[in-house]
């Protein structure tokens, strides 16, 4: 099988190699998946997205089992992450929504052209379940940068339970001091919002709740890296093509 993959490899290594040495070739791999856990939801305050940005993107082109291009799919017996997909189900706690591999070149750069991806069902709101982008760019280490949009559908308990932390936190808030100025707003982690609103009615609690993961990583090739978010989470794995 690896000899088959370098041998068709070959005609594409030679018809891309007059692009030069500012480009090196990697091989892409990543596994997206959805944290079942309701208790998570509460965790954070989540503002509102009802859309995906619109980006200048490239589309995995399909699979093509004779020959291997820059930004085709890889058949699936080429991908190297079949263990840990397996793992992840397997544990009851988490729903693979996208698991995929590609090859391409990455420049120097810290703006690198993002690729469009989306998984799993279409919405009532007409929104992936997964949407949004990745890029992979370098300096002096590789450079990954996603821009991701999870989608999933409220559960009666889940949003009762975003209405009773709405609730303590409103109660919190007003047994407190009121400040002149407006009450701060940060940025955490995992890319959600952290305000308290002024009362219960300011909470916007959807049907469908969409959150969005942008979290940069830096990474050395070859190695296998987790980004966490408290909805869904991302595996990703780079390899230089020899």
């Amino acid at each position: 099988m690896k000899k088959w993959f370098r041998i068709a490899l070959i005609p594409t290594l030679l018809a891309l190699s007059s692009i030069g040495q500012a480009n090196e070739w990697y091989t892409v791999e990543v596994i997206i998946f959805a944290n079942n856990d309701s208790s998570v939801i509460a965790d954070e305050y989540w503002p509102e997205i009802d859309e995906i940005p619109a980006k200048s993107a490239i589309r995995l082109k399909p699979v093509n089992e004779g020959e291997i291009d820059s930004f085709q799919k890889l058949p699936k017996n080429l991908l190297s992450l079949h263990d840990e997909k397996n793992r992840i189900r397997s544990s009851g706690k988490y729903r693979v929504l996208y698991h995929q591999g590609w090859m391409q070149p990455v420049a120097e750069t810290q703006r690198p052209k993002p690729i469009r991806i989306t998984a799993g069902d279409i919405m009532d709101n007409g929104m992936y379940e997964l949407d949004g982008y990745i890029a992979v760019g370098r300096g002096r280490y590789l450079h990954f940068r996603p821009d991701l949009y999870f989608s999933r559908r409220l559960t009666a308990d889940e949003t009762s339970l975003l209405k009773k932390k709405a609730a303590t936190k409103t109660e919190t808030a007003m047994s407190e001091p009121v400040q002149a100025e407006a009450m701060p707003t940060t940025q955490t982690a995992s890319g959600a919002v952290s305000t308290l609103p002024q009362n219960t009615m300011d909470l916007f609690i959807p049907e469908i709740l969409t959150v969005n993961q942008t979290q940069a990583r830096r990474m050395r090739s070859k190695e296998l890296h987790y980004i966490d978010h408290p909805l869904f989470g991302i595996m990703v794995e780079i390899k230089p093509v020899n």
